[in-house]
């Protein structure tokens, strides 16, 4: 009687059927997959490169450092005023939502954490004329067009943003993390702060860049709030202020065709802005992932 003897080698150099339709099946679906990533990458190179190609040639030095009010206008009121109303927005919004998140997530009753996340979902699905609506029909009556104004409608439109982001990343901290810190004696809140939230740091983080980059090129909101003007406004939120979206906004439908090119070159600036911010904090948070 024979027997049989096969080797490593032979089964590898002589593969089944089956192992040979599991091979073309891997080499379809990679073929697939990167089909699909093609289709999701090509349209932003194109808008990116679209944008590049339009707004270089307007983009000059005069342009980002003189204001409309120079002899060569320029778009530093624009630049700075949407750096100013960002940063105040958002000095709003990720307190009330990095809480809100936490709070839904480690304290909430099953109840009013499904209320929460309900109410989060309509939120991100608003559109953001309506936070300017509402900010128009509340806050604008009581303050004028201004600053602030436009605070609370780009407010409304981060906190959500921060909310959801922070809810999915705790979500991924470890249990065994907690559990080892309350332990130890650790009180619940200190854990809360110190550990968990710690522990999600660069996930926080990550939401905070979305929020601002969504908050950066709102345009609506802006127009019912902030209103724009030629003046360069410094920390005066009181009054009305300018920014990249209101110029590219109203630049756009000039027929003057190099207010047209400098809207190009306007949102060229705000997407430098936009991509350089991500950049940087996907470089400091690469290697400080949720475990």
């Amino acid at each position: 009687m024979s027997v049989l003897r096969f080797t490593a080698a032979d089964l590898v150099k002589a593969p089944s059927g089956r192992d040979a339709r599991r091979r073309r099946a891997d080499r379809f679906m990679r073929g697939i997959m990167f089909v699909t990533a093609a289709i999701a990458v090509v349209p932003l190179i194109g808008l990116i490169t679209y944008i590049i190609t339009n707004g270089l040639p307007f983009l000059t030095s005069q342009l980002i450092v003189n204001s409309p009010l120079d002899i060569e206008p320029g778009i530093s009121n624009a630049i700075i005023g949407s750096l100013q109303l960002t940063i105040a927005s958002i000095i709003v919004a990720a307190p009330v939502g990095i809480a809100g998140g936490v709070y839904l997530n480690e304290f909430a009753s099953p109840r009013v954490s499904s209320a929460g996340e309900l109410l989060i979902d309509v939120m991100l699905g608003t559109p953001s004329i309506i936070a300017g609506l509402f900010a128009f029909l509340v806050v604008v009556p009581a303050l004028g067009f201004s600053g602030y104004a436009a605070i609370v409608a780009l407010s409304v439109l981060m906190i959500p943003i921060v909310m959801r982001t922070t809810q999915e990343v705790i979500r991924l901290v470890p249990a065994g993390v907690r559990e080892a810190s309350l332990a130890l004696g650790i009180p619940v809140w200190k854990t809360t702060i110190f550990v968990t939230c710690r522990t999600a740091a660069s996930g926080l983080l990550t939401g905070v860049v979305l929020a601002v980059s969504r908050g950066l090129g709102e345009t609506a909101p802006l127009l019912l709030t902030a209103k724009g003007t030629n003046d360069t406004e410094i920390l005066n939120f009181g009054s009305t202020m300018n920014a990249m979206p209101i110029v590219i906004y109203r630049y756009s439908s000039s027929p003057d065709s190099l207010l047209i090119g400098q809207a190009w070159a306007t949102a060229l600036v705000l997407l430098v802005i936009a991509l350089t911010l991500n950049v940087l904090v996907r470089f400091r948070t690469v290697n400080n992932r949720v475990a």
